[in-house]
């Protein structure tokens, strides 16, 4: 009797999990004007929801996304990229449906964006950078709440994790930059790092929206340079901090590995300044170490790579790894790095005018981000492929759409 039941009980359980599945796969209710949006191609990843949730609520177009991470190995949505959705449906004030773990589709219908005090928290290891990525156009476009003209923003989960740009990379190359093209106000404050599993970091931003009716200018990063110095900048926290048995530390042998190949490859006159951190317990919660590999050029450009520590890899692999994809990024003779070129195209599409950038080959990641931000706008990307043996870079170039703070693009 009591097997019969529990076999019964399995059964039901199973039934209903075969009903939250189906409803999970099942398309979603959507507004008529709704952007049908496919999840699945390209990089088919976490990307398309961070830039196309972004447009949305930077357009005001709600949007209806698909097959949701269809070809990854646990399709659907993942706690990060929930959060990330999350966050953004509170910046807007809007809906969003479909918002489970799990789940193939989601419809995100965007109502007013505006200023205020935000907070986004992954519940995991998951990147906090990742959520930063998404919420900081959107923050630039929001609308002043009264006086308010600054949007506070915390975010909460994995500061240095692997498969996504570290919280250095923001810290020293993104948010520069964006400084420098747009003379945008954004702070950044790290209070505490965290890593694979648990995760626990925390990220402050400060924002300060564009004046109503304002817009991007367009850009230009095509001018070729040379490289005038190389920093490094490497942490190690919690039991990965100092020297075992007299042996050099993890992270000495990290920087030291890195230093090696770019002295190899750029010579010996190239400056390279180094600056190690040991992570207190009030600075960073468990166990790790990393470093940030950060180029600049002799017009100001910035180029970067990272190497997070990783158990299936040794820390001279790691450090050669970083800085052979730094000198692949500077031999391709660009003004931007392989993680910096995608994560501008939403400005791109965006800005008033036509911006152009040199860089490597574009990445998939670049190539998502074009194909949903000409879906979202009136912006028309442009790319550029040297000619055969040539040493020249690619260049992708952008005739922005041209939004306004506080207001959509003319031409749409």
């Amino acid at each position: 009797m009591a097997q019969n039941k529990r076999a019964k009980n399995q059964h039901k359980g199973a039934q209903q999990q075969e009903c939250s599945s189906s409803q999970q796969d099942t398309q979603l209710p959507a507004p008529e004007n709704a952007i049908l949006i496919d999840g699945s191609i390209l990089e088919g990843g976490g990307q398309i929801l961070r830039n196309s949730a972004a447009l949305s609520v930077i357009m005001q177009t709600p949007i209806s996304v698909e097959k949701i991470r269809a070809g990854r190995s646990k399709p659907g949505l993942r706690p990060q990229h929930l959060a990330g959705l999350r966050l953004l449906e509170n910046l807007s004030g809007g809906r969003l449906s479909g918002g489970v773990e799990s789940s193939k589709s989601i419809v995100l219908e965007p109502a007013a964006l505006q200023c205020g005090n935000f907070e986004g928290n992954t519940g995991t290891a998951g990147s906090c950078t990742l959520l930063a990525q998404a919420a900081l156009p959107c923050l630039l476009f929001a609308s002043p709440t009264g006086t308010q003209d600054m949007s506070v923003v915390g975010l909460r989960g994995g500061t240095d994790a692997s498969m996504a740009p570290p919280v250095g990379y923001m810290q020293h190359i993104l948010l520069p930059t964006l400084r420098r093209l747009f003379d945008v106000d954004i702070t950044e404050r790290l209070e505490r790092r965290g890593f694979f599993p648990k995760g626990g970091g925390h990220i402050s931003l400060e924002v300060r929206c564009l004046p109503i009716g304002a817009k991007l200018p367009a850009f230009n990063l095509t001018s070729s340079s040379d490289v005038t110095s190389v920093k490094l900048l490497a942490f190690s926290a919690g039991k990965l901090k100092g020297s075992q048995g007299g042996k050099p530390s993890i992270v000495d042998r990290l920087a030291s590995s890195a230093i090696d190949v770019l002295r190899q490859n750029l010579g010996l006159d190239i400056e390279i300044s180094t600056e190690f951190t040991e992570e207190t317990e009030q600075s960073a919660f468990g166990n790790g170490v990393g470093m940030l590999l950060i180029a600049t050029t002799s017009e100001g450009c910035l180029l970067g790579a990272a190497a997070i520590g990783e158990r299936c890899k040794s820390s001279e692999q790691l450090g050669k790894a970083a800085a052979q994809e730094l000198i692949n990024d500077i031999y391709a003779g660009g003004c931007v790095d392989c993680w910096l070129q995608d994560q501008l195209i939403i400005f791109m599409a965006l800005a008033d005018g036509e911006s152009s950038m040199t860089c490597g080959e574009p990445t998939l990641h670049t190539r998502t981000a074009m194909v949903i931000a000409e879906q979202l706008t009136s912006a028309k990307f442009t790319v550029r492929r040297p000619a055969p043996r040539s040493q020249e870079p690619w260049t992708i170039s952008c005739k922005g759409a041209g939004v306004a703070a506080g207001g959509h693009s003319s031409d749409l």
